[in-house]
């Protein structure tokens, strides 16, 4: 029998935790931009109705998703029991 292992140096193991440690930096700059887009302040409305309009509009999308993500988690409730 012909027993061949690879030979993992601390060299091997410090290299291989450089390159994921710079995939996990890119990683964090993608999530940081597209976080930064939910999260923007309110772009400031020509009209004062349009401020008041923009923040309903916003707080009904919030709202939305909530109880979207709500009826889902029921859903999977009923299909795990």
């Amino acid at each position: 029998m012909n027993n061949q292992q690879n030979d993992i140096t601390l060299e091997d193991i410090a290299l291989q935790k450089a390159v994921l440690r710079k995939r996990i930096g890119k990683q964090k700059e993608k999530m940081t931009a597209l976080s930064q887009g939910f999260i923007a302040p309110l772009k400031p409305a020509a009209k004062k109705g349009g401020a008041a309009m923009g923040l309903f509009n916003r707080s009904l999308v919030v709202f939305d998703g909530v109880l979207i993500g709500y009826k889902l988690l029921k859903r999977f409730k009923k299909l795990t029991r």
